[in-house]
């Protein structure tokens, strides 16, 4: 505390207002659950300005100030969730480290602080972490259930809603594999909203960190782009040679790939709508509509988009990190 210089403690006790108040709002408004996500961004912006005690301190004086105002449970669930991942960014920021490496850092933090959250809660309402999965898989099943039984009343055929009963069955025994991968995908895209929001904060205060390229500049460069072909190699060596308990670690790795590649397959199609929309005169309305109805029509295909740019570089671009570069 002696090392804090007062404008650090201002700015904590500032910020840490803020914080509370979001997540107050995040209590009291089923609508604004969003909220949370964006929760950590004043002890980011701490951390960055003031260095990471202030952001402890910041984080912690928030959480403090929604348990005695809400309920114990949602500070401490809040803190653990977003409070964590928040001070790590903020120190991360400070420090000028690559803004890829931060929002995929925090991204897997913050996936693993949901987690540890989400169990934290069932374990303070005396719930199993199974029990639960198993209620919720329980509950999903009777409403199949109750919409068969509206679809009978209206004639189906009985071997259609079979067919139907055993898809459903299949994509939520999918659904329940894929959690882990379901989860940093998330983390990801939530530590990403929080550095892009953050930034902008910062450069309208004066301050500039190193910014992530535009989404059609994205694409995957060595050696990332060899970890990712490794990965898949490995992934397709397990499934053939049928490798025990390996298919759910295939599956969620099938997942990220897929999901990864039509992301590069995407951002190939936005550049050269934009390059095209350029030479030709084309207004963003008419760009905006383009890409969309290339995306749908290609959407099969994006990730096959995505593998042949990994290979020829449609784009031309030369970068050095994981996705894009740093400006």
């Amino acid at each position: 505390m002696e090392g804090m210089q007062t404008k650090a403690l201002v700015e904590g006790a500032i910020f840490a207002g803020v914080t509370a108040l979001l997540g107050i709002l995040y209590y009291y408004s089923q609508y604004l659950g969003i909220i949370a996500m964006v929760w950590p961004v004043p002890v980011i912006i701490v951390g960055y300005r003031n260095g990471i005690k202030a952001s402890i301190l910041s984080a912690l004086s928030a959480g403090l100030i929604v348990s005695l105002v809400t309920q114990p449970l949602v500070g401490v669930g809040l803190l653990i969730g977003f409070g964590v991942p928040g001070i790590l960014m903020g120190y991360m920021i400070n420090k000028r480290m690559n803004p890829y490496a931060v929002v995929f850092l925090c991204g897997v933090i913050l996936s693993l602080s949901m987690v540890g959250e989400f169990l934290l809660t069932l374990k303070i309402a005396g719930i199993d972490g199974l029990e639960f999965l198993s209620r919720l898989d329980s509950s999903f099943r009777q409403q199949l259930e109750i919409t068969l039984n509206i679809y009978r009343r209206f004639g189906v055929a009985e071997d259609k809603l079979k067919e139907f009963s055993n898809y459903f069955s299949r994509t939520m025994d999918i659904m329940k594999l894929v959690i882990p991968s379901a989860l940093l995908i998330s983390g990801l895209i939530f530590s990403f909203i929080d550095y892009k929001l953050t930034r902008l904060i910062l450069k309208r205060t004066g301050n500039t960190i190193p910014d992530i390229d535009e989404f059609s500049k994205w694409r995957l460069t060595e050696p990332y782009s060899y970890i990712l072909i490794g990965a898949a190699v490995l992934t397709r060596g397990a499934s053939y040679f049928k490798v025990p308990g390996f298919n759910t670690v295939a599956l969620n790795i099938s997942t990220m790939l897929m999901l990864i590649l039509s992301i590069v397959g995407i951002s190939v199609i936005v550049y050269f709508v934009g390059v095209y929309g350029d030479r030709y005169g084309m207004s963003k309305a008419f760009r905006n509509i383009l890409t969309v109805l290339f995306i749908l029509v290609f959407m099969q295909f994006v990730f096959i988009i995505g593998i042949l740019d990994l290979v020829f570089d449609f784009r031309r671009l030369k970068t050095k990190n994981s996705i894009g570069g740093v400006k």
